[in-house]
């Protein structure tokens, strides 16, 4: 089965962005929403992320042939009927997803590919609700999608060999790079590192170890530099030096300990440090002289200047 015709269900911030990915690389977009002042946001942010990419030289063709290829409707049904993949981009509840899923295997073509954008949740309990649980997945993208290339593949216990593999090849030729989960866990692989790490810069906030700003100037500037490049893992493993990660693991695994044991173990953060984390964030350099929209553009203006280095 080829994928030709594409669905996008939900035109919110993910929905919209990976509407624009599929319609620059030449397939035709469904992009469905209950509301339609949503609809009509959505295509002018499409608008914007094309000009912006043919103003970075990362797209060629007219920004009006591409949004030709976007179709917007508020009927989900006419939106699903026809086509062969679906990417389901809406909230993050069971309820919302589990009643969509049904409605869109009911309306879909036998042969359609039914993914969900979700961020944390599992295909296996979504997937209980679908007479075709094989055909159902997760494909979860890191924000934005249309230009950020990770992308979590994550099977239910139902997932087909053959929709994973389908969903896989085609995530290649978008040009991302994707992930499988070999098994289940909520937050998946990236979400789980990021949520592991920012309870530990919340929690240097909260304990007056330093502000908002230079903990993330810490992680931007050191670490993070060189995670764009190359995992824990691998960092690690240079560390070693010739000796590798074996040395490395032999030699600062004693300080490694002494570290996780100063460590916060929370589950939720402290009322006190939502405080602090939302009145250090407001005193950031750059966001006390951006309005929001510019600090998107920001964003992904650096973000694509990385990737023309990481994955030219």
């Amino acid at each position: 089965m080829d994928i030709r015709n594409i669905c996008c269900v939900g035109a919110g911030v993910i929905g919209h962005s990976w509407a624009t990915l599929f319609a620059m690389r030449g397939y035709r977009v469904y992009l469905q929403d209950a509301n339609r002042r949503t609809l009509t946001r959505a295509l002018g942010l499409i608008r914007s992320n094309i000009e912006f990419l043919r103003h970075k030289g990362l797209v060629r063709e007219e920004t009006t042939t591409i949004l030709e290829r976007v179709n917007t409707t508020t009927k989900l049904t006419e939106a699903v009927e026809s086509v062969d993949y679906i990417q389901e981009s809406t909230y993050e509840k069971y309820t919302v997803k589990k009643r969509l899923f049904k409605e869109i295997e009911s309306a879909a073509s036998k042969h359609a590919i039914l993914a969900s954008s979700s961020s944390g949740l599992l295909m296996t309990e979504i997937q209980k609700v679908t007479a075709s649980p094989e055909r159902c997945l997760i494909v979860h993208p890191f924000n934005p999608p249309h230009l950020i290339p990770l992308v979590e593949l994550v099977p239910g216990k139902a997932t087909s060999a053959l929709t994973i593999q389908k969903t896989y090849q085609f995530m290649l030729e978008l040009g991302k790079v994707p992930v499988t989960l070999k098994k289940e866990v909520p937050g998946y692989i990236a979400n789980r590192l990021s949520a592991a790490l920012w309870r530990e810069a919340i929690d240097l906030v909260e304990r007056d170890v330093a502000s908002v700003e230079d903990v993330d100037k810490a992680l931007c500037a050191g670490p993070g530099i060189r995670w764009a490049i190359m995992g824990a893992h691998l960092t690690y493993h240079l560390g070693g030096g010739t000796g590798g990660i074996r040395y490395f693991i032999d030699q600062l695994e004693p300080a490694f300990a002494s570290w996780w044991r100063d460590m916060r173990v929370w589950t939720s953060i402290p009322d006190t440090a939502t405080k602090k984390v939302i009145a250090g964030v407001k005193e950031i350099g750059i966001v006390r002289t951006r309005k929001y929209e510019d600090l998107v553009k920001w964003r992904d203006d650096k973000l694509v200047d990385l990737l023309r280095i990481l994955y030219s």
